[in-house]
């Protein structure tokens, strides 16, 4: 396959890990070497969820089951930070934790929906957008997908022996249970059950779609919300059955919202780029907020002056694959 044909797929491999764990000011630009780590654990992942979904005749229905599939696999086997209490030194299921469960619902809704939005839905709309007309195509042929699947398996395998290592902690045999038979349902509800969205047979009418600002608008300031939220609330000790129905009902504002637009006359790929876009500026000032008030990465590297030039360039970097993929949208419309 030719460099030009690949190259969504490789837009993919490397934006996933960089707005997943740089533009969230995990890490700084400083360790972009563990990008080597991070494209196998994210971007490959990515890819392969993308590619199956695009192969299934699926749209984003399924996609985002798929992404939540991948949350629970991230968060409740590799890294296990739905169930360690003291993950990396932090107390992430202190609020809401449930005893007999040995987790939090509020952390719970949080991360799931950040690896749902931001980790994998996220970078797949840019890159399908940067596609142009091959958005809905799949991109990899049979090889290069067992290729991607085997790189994602590595990056997976390789991740959760080193937290085990590191963190001396392993779950509960019916805690992984759980998570592997949840993330199952949701990879046979997105891949069997989910219907194929129908081909429109006539031409998109685009002034009767939703305004493309008003969907970035919406998209920035609810996951803003969201995001502010999650610290927000247990700062200020708000009761955590309160502090979890606000999760959910953000959620559920979102899916609401875009389930009611995307049925509308004039949704088109440029929307899901609109709605990208609003949930790369939210992560943008919110790493930029970690490195410039805290000082450090949320891993706890200092922030020096380099990291937070670097961290401009990286959210300008991503928004420009944005403004590209809004160009070439836009050109598929007008045609």
């Amino acid at each position: 396959m030719s460099f030009k044909k690949l190259a969504p797929a490789i837009v993919l491999l490397i934006t996933a890990p960089l707005i997943a764990e740089f533009l969230l000011g995990d890490f700084n630009v400083r360790q972009l070497g563990y990008l080597g780590i991070f494209i196998p654990l994210y971007g490959a992942l990515a890819l392969f969820v993308r590619e199956l979904v695009r192969r299934s005749g699926r749209g984003w229905v399924s996609m985002l089951l798929m992404a939540l599939a991948c949350g629970l696999i991230y968060e409740g086997i590799v890294n296990q930070t739905l169930f360690n209490p003291h993950f990396a030194g932090a107390d992430l299921l202190q609020y809401g934790f449930i005893e007999s469960l040995g987790t939090s619902f509020n952390y719970a809704a949080f991360i799931l929906t950040l690896h749902t939005v931001w980790t994998i839905s996220t970078p797949i709309a840019l890159a399908e957008g940067f596609a142009g007309e091959r958005a809905k195509e799949p991109w990899l042929n049979r090889p290069l997908l067992i290729g991607a699947g085997l790189l994602a398996l590595l990056g997976l395998v390789g991740t959760t022996a080193s937290t085990i290592q590191r963190f001396k902690f392993v779950s509960s045999p019916m805690q992984y249970g759980t998570v592997v038979m949840l993330a199952l349902i949701l990879v046979f509800l997105a891949l069997r059950v989910v219907l194929k969205p129908s081909a429109k047979t006539a031409g998109i009418d685009a002034d009767r779609g939703p305004s493309i600002w008003l969907v970035t608008a919406f998209s920035f300031v609810l996951s803003s919300a969201f995001m502010i939220w999650f610290h927000y609330a247990p700062d200020h000790k708000i009761n955590a059955q309160l502090g979890l129905t606000v999760f959910l009902v953000i959620d559920a504002v979102a899916i609401i919202a875009f389930a009611t637009w995307s049925r509308a006359e004039g949704w088109r790929p440029l929307h899901i780029v609109a709605a990208a876009t609003g949930a790369v500026l939210t992560y943008g000032w919110f790493g930029l907020w970690r490195l410039l008030v805290n000082g450090k990465t949320a891993m706890g590297v200092k922030a020096e002056p380099t990291d937070i030039a670097g961290q401009v360039m990286l959210l300008v970097a991503v928004l420009g694959l944005s403004w590209l993929a809004h160009k070439w949208q836009a050109g598929i419309t007008d045609k």
